[in-house]
């Protein structure tokens, strides 16, 4: 038996919370991931995401899903702003039998209207890379009905960056 809350009123959501306004809704994305073999190829795809606010708006689910690399693919992700650390994190879980829940912080940059996240895995305590392997995400090219997204690694403490899947995400739907 479903026992439905109680009606409650939740807390308003940090305002830093609209800074990602723009990622919500529903998209239709074109996936470029860098193939080992043959060396230097793209693997091509359309894949899919729905982004919704949730908790009264005090968190952002993510639903992504579709073929990666020819197989099929789903993704869950949370994202919040934590005030207190004045950083967003996110929590990324994804269908790859045995892969690990990602563990990702970054920041929004309201001047230049970008977003860059690291893998917590390769940061210290200060989020700086503690050593010469990291990966991070970066969004930008922020429209009202598109963005590009970009995962980038480095193997030399972050003075030069390798691009290594982007998307290109278009609104389907708000």
């Amino acid at each position: 038996m479903l026992i439905a809350p109680p009606v409650q009123t939740l807390p308003a959501p940090d305002p830093h919370m609209h800074d990602l306004a723009w990622f919500l809704g529903e998209w239709s994305i074109f996936s470029r991931t860098f193939q080992a073999e043959p060396a230097g190829t793209w693997a091509e795809e359309t894949i899919f995401a729905v982004h919704s606010a949730e908790l009264g708006g005090n968190m952002i689910w993510e639903h992504f899903f579709g073929p990666l690399q020819g197989a099929a693919y789903e993704a869950w992700s949370l994202r919040k702003y934590d005030a207190r650390k004045d950083r967003w994190f996110q929590r990324w879980v994804d269908s790859v039998p045995g892969g690990p829940v990602a563990n990702w912080t970054g920041t929004w940059d309201a001047g230049t209207r970008s977003f860059t996240g690291y893998a917590e895995g390769f940061l210290d305590s200060e989020y700086r890379i503690k050593g010469e392997r990291a990966m991070r995400e970066i969004f930008d090219r922020i429209t009202p009905d598109s963005f590009a997204w970009r995962m980038e690694t480095t193997s030399d403490g972050g003075k030069t960056w390798t691009v290594t899947w982007t998307l290109d995400y278009t609104r389907v739907a708000r």
